[in-house]
């Protein structure tokens, strides 16, 4: 069997003429004005197509890329102990690599675009399986460029990506998240270093370089795991990683779908804080109720691991199966930053709901239309006026969003008038559009308002219609339909006064009386 091997690797190594065939790799690999010219136009395609998430272009890019001619011709140096060539292409890769991050953070920097894209961060977390492929890659990259087989290098270009890593490493540099750099320059030197020791292996095995190679590939091996060793620990432990989170997503699905049995649930998004040690579940419900959170916590919460708290984002939608957030759990461990981009979330809006200071029922963010919806728990106690000041604030911070923030179901707040007046001075206006506000957040379209006056006030039960009437227009002016009714005296209403004072009953009272609303 081995001789038979033997017999065949002789029959390839006979087979090719190496110095015409190291002439054309050295040419390839040359410090040229092409070269430079072809990587500065790889750089910017593939820095435009990662910004604008466009996976057409990227491809693209790897196919203009020359980064293969000198890390192949780097692989070629290193199997026949020629230290010149092995400069020659160092130098050559780093000039190419130094142009291609200078042209990604100079479009970057003229660009409004500086969002992280998928695209972007799915060449922030390489794992083994990168270096696998960037092997397999390395191995057919050789072996076409011996052989002269030209279309496979096409698609050993795209399968080894080496451009657009690069042009993530730009990104990172331009808009200051060095963790994004950190990681795509793993993922580069990962598929560089791979390559260049497959290549070394594939001109060995052609017999490059005579018997004095043959004797040395003891020492290309020790070389070989000296470069690949402390690579593929980090890559291992990504890989564990992804591993672990795709068992701890399987573990929080199945858990949902037990304890939310009556019901469809989706896991939409997972993420881990790090940080704060924190695991973040956004998922899609029918309904959700204090009830279901407190089972729900009390089912994950004994799944977990110990060092692991748990966040719960349910957002309510009517058919759960067609919610969708783009954000893999598999990238959780990329930081926020400024924002996703279209058509992924916004990490600026999923911020917004990870520290909003208040409990909320449930969350939507819909990327498409810029607009975050915060649902209060029923248990909140803030009034109207801190949670639309809360809105305002949230709406002015994130520029270009829209910020709902729906108020728990409770009383809506009386218009409260001075002494024997029903006019409307801007107390009572502000008050109004409080109302108005809610309303609108309830989807709430019709009212009922009551008029009331003091025993001391003037006109009595004339008053209190003047009161509603006022009421009843403004508020039919701003869009809601309203009844309107008076009452005076009420029942125990002298009483009540002299216990309570006379100032609860100059007022107008709003209820919500929309039939799709009161149940």
């Amino acid at each position: 069997m081995f001789k038979l091997i033997r017999r065949w690797l002789i029959r390839q190594s006979a087979s090719v003429d190496r110095d015409t065939i190291a002439d054309e790799i050295d040419d390839d690999g040359e410090l040229e004005g092409s070269y430079l010219f072809m990587c500065a136009m790889a750089s910017g395609i593939a820095t435009i197509g990662l910004l604008c998430n466009s996976v057409s272009v990227i491809i693209g890019a790897m196919l203009v890329s020359p980064l293969m001619g000198p890390i192949v011709r780097l692989g070629l140096g290193i199997a026949t102990l020629d230290i010149n060539r092995v400069f020659r292409a160092l130098g050559t890769l780093l000039a190419g690599m130094g142009l291609a991050l200078l042209v990604s953070i100079l479009i970057v920097w003229l660009s409004p675009l500086r969002t992280p894209t998928p695209e972007i961060l799915a060449r922030t977390t390489p794992n083994l399986f990168d270096m696998i492929a960037a092997t397999l890659s390395g191995l057919a990259g050789g072996y076409a460029m011996i052989r002269k087989r030209g279309g496979t290098i096409v698609g050993v270009a795209i399968a080894t990506a080496l451009m657009p890593p690069m042009a993530v490493v730009g990104f990172g540099l331009a808009v200051a998240q060095w963790r994004i750099s950190q990681g795509a320059l793993l993922l580069f030197t990962t598929n560089f270093a791979t390559i260049a020791l497959s290549a070394t292996l594939m001109s060995t095995w052609y017999g490059f370089g005579g018997r004095a190679t043959r004797h040395a590939v003891a020492w290309q091996i020790i070389v070989g795991f000296a470069v690949l060793l402390p690579l593929g620990w980090p890559l291992a432990h990504a890989l564990r990683d992804i591993a672990q989170q795709t068992r701890l997503l399987n573990t929080v699905r199945s858990t949902l779908t037990q304890t939310l049995s009556d019901q469809s649930v989706r896991v939409l998004d997972m993420q881990i804080d790090d940080s704060h040690k924190v695991l973040d579940v956004t998922f899609a419900a029918q309904h959700y109720e204090m009830k279901d959170d407190t089972s729900l916590h009390q089912a994950l919460v004994s799944a977990l691991p110990p060092q692991l708290s748990l966040r719960l984002n349910p957002v309510i939608t009517v058919d759960p199966t067609r919610a969708e957030l783009t954000r893999s759990a598999l990238s959780a461990g990329v930081p926020n930053t400024a924002g996703s981009g279209n058509p992924s979330i916004s990490d600026e809006a999923h911020d917004v709901v990870r520290n909003f200071p208040l409990p909320l029922l449930g969350s939507q963010i819909d990327a498409h239309d810029k607009q975050i919806t915060l649902l209060i728990a029923p248990t909140t106690e803030a009034p109207l006026s801190t949670l639309k000041q809360m809105e305002d604030h949230l709406a002015a911070q994130l520029g270009g969003w829209t910020v709902h923030i729906v108020p728990p179901p409770r009383p809506l707040p009386p218009v409260l008038f001075a002494r024997a007046s029903a006019d409307l001075g801007s107390e009572q206006i502000t008050t109004m559009q409080l109302v108005v506000w809610a309303t609108q957040r309830w989807g709430v379209k019709q009212v009922s308002v009551e008029g009331r006056a003091s025993s001391d006030g003037k006109g009595t039960a004339n008053l209190a219609a003047d009161r509603a009437r006022h009421v009843r227009d403004w508020l039919e002016a701003a869009g809601l339909r309203a009844s309107m009714g008076a009452s005076y005296p009420l029942p125990d209403q002298a009483q009540i006064e002299e216990t309570n004072g006379v100032e609860a009953f100059r007022s107008v009272l709003i209820q919500v009386t929309d039939p799709a609303k009161t149940d």
